[in-house]
């Protein structure tokens, strides 16, 4: 059971374009517009052709936005539909799911309970492997929030194959939940702002799918947090890697931005604009980040001219050209395309510390780049709390900014940037990489104290 990555056809209007000869066993399928896709992820198995076919069909269906079509993913698909970096990982979920099913000798079709009893329904496939998977979360063989992805998209598949009317019903309950955060301190808390604040919270329509937080491993140590000292980022800056504006620009979006790997080299072209013909000092780009899930970062007005001189660089254009040549329109390109005109892919941008690593001689730089996001987090918390603002405010700031769900998630970056360690060697790049953010940030504040007080 294994996942591959060929070359796809996802055409319209598909037709066969010859009769079958002698030496032919199946017939060739055209397509009357082609619409290749690199990279497609299909699963293959010689044991479970049938569950296979099922469920490639449901990748191409949430590529093509046949099925749950993310907002506005038209940036980064022009059918409508979900990424291939997200189908990549649904299509590894169903991986493992359906060598789990092969295991066991199980068929996923089965979704009624042989008796109506909540017992008797932790008998079904997708139940019993939700267990398999905690018994892997108590084993430390993968952490909780891997275990609860790989449900969702085994959640999705169900949803889709109900749809298609493969099943009857969906083997699993729905319910409705309420996400309360209770103040504890004067502070408002923004996100939850109003006259009832200790009763109200956020409504959400969830699964008995998920796998419960007393399996959730560790409480988050502050020591495992990677954050560059001010030392590695000379380092880094400092290098003949970075003499080089793309590489340049990838590390500074990280860094200032926050941006992972992937959205780096999704980053929309059609964002980047002119300052010099702007009044504003921050630009807000929308970008698509994990699960398909949009947010908005903040883009200097320096990092922002850098942005424009490379857009409109001879090398960049030169590889629009040859996009041009493959795609045909380019309006959809993204800022950074290779040399061979293809979109640039996360691993390319990520492989950026390795390049620099390997000219340092000797000097050690262990960070890797997923941790220039955790630099830009923890500055900013940094910023804010010297700024004094409410620590409601704050937390609300960098959930938007990097996309989090969790408060926990979020917390972590305060709780380092308060450390006396992370004072001493970081606060000079504090000041210099948010002063320029400080009047946006203290509009956020002010519209947000606006809103509440008009409630």
């Amino acid at each position: 059971m294994k996942v591959v990555k060929p070359n796809v056809n996802l055409g319209d209007l598909p037709y066969f374009d010859s009769q079958l000869s002698n030496e032919q066993i199946l017939r060739d399928i055209s397509f009357h517009f082609d619409r290749e896709v690199p990279n497609f992820p299909r699963l293959r198995s010689l044991t479970r052709i049938h569950d296979v076919l099922e469920m490639n069909l449901f990748l191409e269906h949430r590529y093509k936005g046949l099925f749950m079509p993310p907002r506005r993913a038209n940036k980064i698909n022009n059918l409508g539909g979900v990424s291939v970096l997200t189908l990549n990982s649904t299509a590894y979920s169903l991986s493992i799911f359906l060598a789990w099913l092969e295991e066991h000798n199980v068929a996923w079709q089965e979704v009624i309970a042989i008796a109506p009893s909540e017992k008797a329904k932790y008998w079904l496939p997708v139940y019993r492997f939700r267990k398999h998977l905690i018994e892997r979360v108590e084993a430390k063989e993968i952490g909780r929030d891997s275990a609860n992805l790989y449900m969702n998209h085994i959640r999705q598949f169900y949803e889709w194959a109900l749809k298609q009317r493969r099943i009857d019903k969906i083997p699993f309950e729905y319910k409705t939940k309420i996400i309360k955060k209770k103040r504890k301190d004067g502070d408002i808390d923004f996100l939850f702002a109003g006259q009832f604040a200790q009763e109200r919270g956020i409504t959400v329509t969830t699964t008995d799918l998920l796998i419960p937080k007393k399996y959730k491993q560790k409480t988050f140590n502050q020591n495992e947090l990677a954050p560059y000292s001010s030392e590695e980022l000379e380092l880094l800056y400092g290098s003949q890697e970075l003499m080089k504006p793309a590489s340049r620009l990838w590390v500074e979006l990280a860094h200032q931005c926050g941006l992972r790997a992937d959205e780096v080299a999704t980053f929309p072209a059609s964002a980047v604009k002119d300052p010099v013909l702007s009044l504003h000092k921050i630009f807000y780009v929308e970008i698509t980040g994990k699960l398909s899930k949009t947010r908005k970062v903040m883009v200097s007005s320096v990092l922002m001219a850098s942005l424009w001189a490379y857009l409109n660089s001879t090398e960049r254009q030169r590889r629009l050209s040859k996009w041009q040549l493959e795609q045909g329109n380019s309006h959809a390109a993204p800022l950074f395309i290779n040399r061979s005109g293809k979109p640039m892919i996360a691993k390319s941008v990520s492989n950026v510390i390795s390049k620099v690593r390997a000219e340092l001689n000797g000097k050690t730089l262990e960070r890797d780049f997923h941790d220039l996001r955790s630099t830009f987090a923890t500055n900013l918390a940094k910023f804010m709390l010297k700024q004094n603002l409410p620590i409601g405010f704050i937390q609300y700031k960098l959930m938007q900014l990097l996309g989090h769900s969790d408060f926990s998630t979020t917390q972590k970056y305060i709780n380092f940037a308060r450390s006396e360690t992370f004072d001493k060697q970081m606060s000079s790049w504090v000041d210099k990489l948010f002063g320029e953010h400080l009047p946006s940030i203290h509009d956020d504040l002010l519209a947000i104290q606006q809103g509440d007080n008009h409630e």
